[in-house]
């Protein structure tokens, strides 16, 4: 090899969890040489490795793009915050660790519109092959994948409350959200290693980086992808002060996620000609779904102040801190080794609907943001999400250089149909809220505030407060059809040797957290890009044809925002 030319068999376009399975898998090969970039630094924070430091890590800019949406008309003109991960691990470095798959109706209404090979049955396969679980080795879980998984185990007053006060509600408490019925309330599950974080980067990358036909390079940004003809060739890269170019014999792979892989996309001629004229890049292919369909989940904080001292807001103190963060680095035990949100789980908006169209994040302490600072006092905070919305929106270029942020326009709530479901989702937790468990505790509802309960006072407060569970997707989709990004091997349509792995590649977002898919999505694109037939199918039941359809009418959304269409970037 030319060391001038720096030659790779495959080079990977971003850190992320995407990218760190692919590091793993791909270099299993000992023949394989792979390059992976990372705009970012590595995972080295100590705060990283502690669950319950999360706070002091998740926006900082070290590890964080702290990019933020264009001002959404349907919320009052608020711009709402897209953090991203920009280390070793990606968003996987700095989330809250829930470790959830969502419904298998999500998976078999991919395959539903013709994406063969993507049914539920055919990925749960690959959810065991990446698993750890302390579970144990079932059909639903495995016990010797790299990605460690356990069931919260912190002690609460408040979970004990909300648990029961949900079975008294008539929800179906579950002891396994990631089982065969993943329908219910109950104690989630979090990626976890002996108290401390475990990350795709933990898992995965940290396994595999001394091998000799892996080069990770940090701090690498990628301006554009480079061809031969309509052939991928490699990428151009700056990296230390210098710009260099980087050569992919057999594949270039972008795992930049649902913001930075269409950007990267569209930096380098592919995406809606009009849009990439005005900017004075040279079309090399017009793909106007590029950076199209973009969803997210959006979730409204209801907080509930407790007069029964019984929360976990001591943890905010100067005192709490020295003692739960002695305990966790003398022993990574104790409430520090928590992620915290360890209750939730998924209920209905509508009685009439087979699927939950609803989650929950459950905190035992309140929080409150002032002047971006975050406080906790007694109470606890519920996070209310809307698992598939109906509106969608666009990601945009604001300049033809990779080191200005994207556009990101997600035109919330612009389907009416959205703001109706999430009204009376938070009408339906207040039945789980207002049971006596919880009110033995002396709840005061605070946020939305018990004396909002007409459709027009919670719809003004959702307007008001309500942002996302950070789960931007879906800007590069996976299909069947010719105007589809990607096809269902992950393969950029009319570019040879490229290909997207990570969650842009959604066709709709899935109803839960994302990590595990996207984990899932890479561990089954390995096999793809090795050329290795797909693991057996899981033999499990297809979802019921009304759970099915129930997402495919998901399909009716508002008309999506389209380049020129009311807005000064195109």
């Amino acid at each position: 090899m030319d060391p001038d030319r720096n030659d790779f068999d495959y080079v990977i376009v971003g850190a992320g969890s995407a990218g760190c399975v692919l590091a793993n898998r791909l270099t299993e090969d000992p023949d394989c040489r792979v390059l992976l970039l990372e705009a970012g630094s590595r995972d080295g924070a100590l705060m990283m490795r502690m669950p319950a430091a999360v706070y002091k890590v998740y926006l900082d800019p070290r590890y964080n793009w702290n990019y933020a949406s264009e001002p959404q008309k349907q919320l009052k003109g608020r711009r709402i915050p897209v953090p991203r991960g920009r280390t070793l691990g990606g968003s996987s470095s700095i989330n809250a660790m829930v470790y959830l798959r969502g419904h298998p109706a999500d998976y078999d209404s991919w395959e539903a519109r013709g994406l063969e090979g993507w049914s539920f049955r055919h990925c749960l396969p690959y959810f065991r092959r990446s698993e750890n679980s302390d579970r144990g080795a079932s059909l639903y879980h495995g016990a010797d994948g790299p990605l460690h998984v356990q069931r919260g185990k912190l002690s609460s007053k408040i979970f004990d409350a909300f648990l029961e006060s949900a079975s008294s509600a008539g929800h179906h408490v579950s002891d396994d959200l990631n089982g065969p019925g993943p329908f219910g309330i109950g104690r989630m599950d979090s990626t976890k290693k002996r108290g401390e974080r475990c990350s795709a980067a933990v898992g995965y990358l940290h396994p595999a980086r001394s091998r000799p036909n892996l080069t990770i390079r940090t701090g690498a940004l990628v301006h554009r992808i480079l061809f031969a003809g309509d052939r991928a060739e490699g990428v151009l890269f700056s990296h230390g002060g210098n710009m260099v170019k980087a050569y992919a014999g057999r594949e270039v792979i972008l795992s930049g996620g649902s913001i930075n892989s269409p950007q990267l996309l569209m930096l380098s001629g592919i995406g809606p000609a009009s849009h990439l004229l005005r900017h004075g890049i040279d079309v090399k292919l017009d793909r106007p779904l590029v950076g199209g369909n973009l969803q997210d989940h959006l979730d409204f904080g209801m907080t509930v102040k407790l007069n029964e001292p019984v929360s976990h807001s001591w943890m905010g103190s100067l005192a709490g801190k020295a003692r739960v963060g002695t305990e966790w680095l003398l022993r990574q035990t104790g409430p520090a080794a928590s992620n915290v949100w360890e209750v939730g789980g998924f209920a209905r908006a509508f009685p009439q609907t087979h699927l939950p169209a609803v989650q929950y994040h459950l905190c035992p302490m309140k929080i409150d943001y002032h002047n971006d600072t975050l406080r906790v006092t007694n109470g606890f905070t519920l996070m209310i999400a809307q698992l598939r919305q109906r509106s969608t929106g666009r990601l945009f270029l604001r300049s033809a250089s990779p080191a200005d942020a994207p556009a990101i326009d997600f035109r919330f709530l612009s389907d009416p149909r959205d703001i109706v479901e999430i009204r009376e989702a938070i009408k339906a937790t207040r039945e789980i809220v207002e049971q006596p468990q919880i009110r033995k505790l002396g709840s005061v509802e605070a946020n939305p505030g018990e004396s909002q309960r007409t459709d027009a006072e919670i719809e003004d407060a959702i307007r008001s407060s309500i942002e996302t569970e950070f789960h931007p997707s879906c800007t590069c989709r996976m299909g069947a059809d010719d105007d589809s990004v990607v096809d269902p091997q992950l393969r950029v349509r009319g570019i040879e040797g490229l290909r997207i792995v990570d969650a842009s590649v959604m066709p709709d977002v899935v109803g839960a957290n994302l990590n595990a898919t996207v984990i899932m999505i890479a561990e089954k694109a390995a096999d793809m890009i090795r050329g290795r037939p797909p693991l057996p199918e899981a033999p499990i039941e297809r979802s019921p044809p009304a759970a099915i359809a129930e997402i495919m009418e998901l399909r009716d959304r508002s008309e999506p925002l389209r380049p020129g269409d009311l807005h000064p970037y195109c």
